[in-house]
C-alpha cells in the first residue's frame, strides 16, 4: 500500500500599511492546531516598504 499524503498547516496574515498603503503577508505555521486565531490586535509592527510603525487592527467588515 502506498503511504499517505500528508499536509501542514499554514496561517496567512494579510497587512496593508496605514501610511503608504502598501501590502505584505506574513506566514505563521502553528505548533499546534486550537480554535483561538491569535489576532495580533494592537501589536505594533513596521511596514517593510515605508517604515512606518503602529498597532494593527482587524480590517473592518472582515468575517471572523
Amino acid at each position: 500500500m502506498a503511504p499517505n499524503h500528508e499536509y501542514t498547516i499554514e496561517i496567512l496574515y494579510h497587512f496593508t500599511c496605514g501610511s503608504c498603503q502598501e501590502w505584505w503577508s506574513y506566514t505563521h505555521t502553528p505548533s499546534k492546531l486550537e480554535i483561538d486565531l491569535n489576532l495580533p490586535n494592537n501589536e505594533k509592527f513596521w511596514c517593510p516598504h515605508c517604515g512606518h510603525t503602529q498597532k494593527l487592527k482587524l480590517k473592518e467588515g472582515f468575517p471572523i
